[in-house]
């Protein structure tokens, strides 16, 4: 039987874990300032030495999607995958497509609690969607064993098909919770519980009504009068959510863009001929380790889709979703776009500073 969590034990286990994220943030800033520069992809050059076996830690190795990845997902949801893969033989029964799949289906039960009266349910739908989020650690933790790339780390592929695939499935998992946040957010309307935002659903037998060639009124009925009166009822829902969805996709798509050229821009080689390869990765090395470089991905990890989700399930926990919704409709596009602005401005720095020492 499900029971109510006790805001007071809630607070103080999310406030030890907050502690947990902010220390573990502190060592990976410092374990960041001893990374070694990288060695070329090119021949008569001798590559870095790799731990063998493989030993598995939450700050190594270090690469740029590392570094904007959130706190709970790299200090709480793949270390939990790692040590699953690691004890376990799940990666040899299940693909990692198909636990992105199965992490669907555990977002749309998350949804279906969501939606409940009692905020015991609703405390349950996030344990449930705290349990995809593990599942969405989990694939990626698949992969790399089958692969055998735990020493690689996280790296940015988007050209692959499992990307495509984890980022359809994320995807269907955030429509399950829009749709869920606006179901919630209708009720409330319609009881009223939200001040001045109540109404009434137009009687449309009476009030929508077309003119006809002849003058006479014709009620518009079938398929479309259904569909305007669906509008109708759920048009104030639709739109906040709307709003809510364009912000995690807008943060979406800035996060992938930055993440991806960010990778180009300092672990990879752009430049082939007679260039100064140790000035480059020097230069790249210099850049990821520098404090410009940890604000921009800091703000990432703070302000992405992944995090902007666990302030939400953290708004459930305390039943205040539909405040959370309501205050966040229009300001929650400024966090996106301001660091989106910052990091374009040192994205094209690192570009400029890159090509000059390649060219020294």
């Amino acid at each position: 039987m499900l029971v109510t969590v006790n805001f007071k034990y809630l607070t103080l286990f999310l406030a030890a874990v907050a502690i947990y994220l902010l220390w573990m943030d502190v060592g990976f800033y410092l374990e960041l300032q001893k990374m070694a520069p990288r060695s070329p992809n090119i021949p008569n050059v001798p590559k870095l030495n790799i731990s063998s076996p493989y030993i598995y830690s939450p700050f190594q190795p270090i690469t740029v999607k590392l570094l904007m990845l959130p706190p709970t997902i790299q200090f709480l949801d793949e270390p939990l995958a790692y040590l699953t893969v690691y004890y376990t033989s799940i990666s040899t029964y299940i693909s990692p497509n198909a636990m992105s799949l199965i992490g669907v289906g555990f977002a749309a039960l998350a949804a279906h609690f969501f939606v409940k009266e009692e905020l015991r349910y609703r405390q349950f739908g996030v344990l449930l969607f705290m349990i995809r989020d593990y599942i969405d650690a989990l694939d990626g933790n698949i992969y790399r064993e089958r692969s055998q790339t735990h020493s690689v780390g996280h790296v940015a592929n988007p050209s692959s098909f499992g990307w495509a695939v984890d980022g359809v499935c994320d995807g269907f998992g955030d429509i399950f919770r829009f749709i869920a946040f606006g179901l919630v957010l209708h009720k409330l309307f319609g009881n009223g519980k939200i001040s001045g935002s109540g109404y009434k659903l137009i009687d449309l037998e009476t009030n929508i009504i077309c003119p006809s060639r002849g003058g006479e009124h014709v009620v518009r009925k079938g398929r479309l009068r259904r569909l305007y009166q669906l509008w109708l009822n759920y048009r104030q829902p639709i739109m906040i959510m709307m709003c809510i969805a364009l912000q995690s996709l807008l943060s979406s798509v800035f996060w992938n863009y930055f993440m991806i050229n960010y990778h180009t821009v300092l672990e990879t080689d752009q430049f082939a001929g007679d260039i100064n390869y140790r000035e480059v990765v020097s230069t790249q090395n210099n850049i990821l380790k520098s404090s410009p470089m940890w604000m921009v991905c800091y703000f990432w990890r703070l302000v992405n889709p992944q995090n902007i989700t666990q302030i939400q399930l953290l708004a459930i926990l305390y039943g205040k979703e539909a405040d959370l919704l309501l205050s966040t409709q229009l300001l929650g596009f400024l966090p996106p776009v301001i660091v989106g602005m910052g990091s374009y401005m040192h994205l094209q720095y690192a570009v400029h500073a890159v090509r000059t020492a390649a060219f020294i």
